[in-house]
């Protein structure tokens, strides 16, 4: 597979960043970064693009196998992503999304008033449409860790982190979250500077008192 001009050129320097966004709180800088290295940069080229996309595809095949409804699904709906968020987010044209620009989207997010750009919310619906095999509207444990794995968490990291936010009110565990409940964890997870928000977890346990 053929790389964009500029790939591998960029590197992160999470202090840089902060320094360069006072405006936003550190810790939504230090998620953003995350979510960025563990989520989206599947290569470690220190860039998001396509091939970041068509290795998920791959371990989707692996997962739940070549001829599966996911694969079908996921197949059809990871260039579109790709393409969205090229459009949003690739400031200079050159087919590679940076943490800078990365950011740079994130920062005008007011999800306060519901103003999260049509990129977020389908990527929101494509990951739990995807880990939802059973297709129930009800995501349990072991549908979350087989999801998780095609971002490369082991099942006891995934396990460990379904643990931690499918919890009630009274903070009792759940055996399954909705895809309300999803929405929420995954808004929090991206905009909420609140580090006792459980959907700072959503992607893995995060440790969030050194963050």
């Amino acid at each position: 597979m053929q790389h964009p001009k500029n790939f591998g050129t960029h590197e992160i320097h999470i202090d840089d960043l902060i320094a360069k966004n006072k405006d936003i709180d550190p810790f939504l800088i230090r998620k953003w970064e995350r979510i960025f290295t563990l989520s989206f940069d599947r290569n470690a080229s220190h860039e998001i693009e396509w091939s970041d996309f068509y290795v998920c595809l791959r371990k989707i095949r692996e997962i739940y196998g070549a001829e599966s409804k996911q694969m079908g699904y996921a197949r059809k709906t990871l260039e579109a992503l790709w393409e969205g968020l090229q459009r949003l987010a690739d400031s200079d044209g050159d087919e590679l999304v940076t943490i800078e620009e990365w950011i740079q989207v994130l920062k005008k997010v007011d999800s306060k008033k519901g103003d999260v750009p049509k990129w977020f919310s389908d990527y929101k619906k494509f990951m739990f449409k995807l880990f939802n095999v059973s297709e129930d509207g009800h995501l349990d444990i072991n549908e979350y860790a087989d999801g998780m794995s095609v971002y490369g968490h082991e099942l006891h990291e995934a396990h460990d982190a379904f643990h931690k936010f499918a919890v009630d009110k009274k903070g009792e565990p759940k055996s399954h979250i909705t895809y309300d409940e999803w929405k929420e964890l995954f808004i929090d997870l991206f905009f909420s500077a609140d580090k006792k928000k459980l959907g700072n977890h959503l992607f893995g346990i995060l440790d969030v008192e050194h963050m």
